[in-house]
């Protein structure tokens, strides 16, 4: 079965528990493709060609009536630097920005996937940062300057 459409969000459903729920876990890079095959945890392959819509965590797709398939993204190690004033943020925008590395900023923080060089960059550079597992929404991306 191939899905060219996502039907929703489950975090925005609630009327679904009638449904089986067949789970079908991702790398957060893979939310940012639009063709995709993904294995469930019942052990059923699925495509996805979406010809429209983004992907993200909680995605789901209604296979028949009566069962749908979720994608769940795999936790990932990331890096979470919290700047101490705009001049940090400017500089270690200015190192990752160098580094070419697709990140996240919201709330004040900067994040992006765990990399031994950019760790040992931050460190030489005197940057105070954190290593955590988190699940991403949505894909890391690069910024568009388009």
């Amino acid at each position: 079965m191939i899905f060219t459409k996502i039907d929703g969000n489950i975090k925005e459903r609630e009327d679904l528990g009638h449904v089986h729920v067949e789970n079908a876990m991702v790398k957060s890079d893979d939310l940012a493709k639009s063709i995709l095959r993904v294995k469930s945890d019942h052990h059923n392959e699925y495509g996805i060609r979406l010809e429209e819509g983004k992907l993200e965590n909680g995605s789901f797709f209604f296979i028949d009536d009566h069962h749908v398939l979720v994608l769940n993204v795999i936790p990932e190690e990331m890096i979470v630097i919290t700047p101490k004033d705009m001049d940090d943020c400017g500089v270690i925008a200015h190192m990752l920005g160098n580094m070419h590395k697709p990140v996240k900023v919201k709330g004040g923080k900067i994040s992006l996937l765990y990399d031994t060089v950019v760790a040992k960059n931050l460190e030489k550079s005197n940057v105070e940062f954190k290593v955590e597992e988190i699940q991403l929404e949505e894909s890391l991306r690069y910024v568009d300057l388009s």
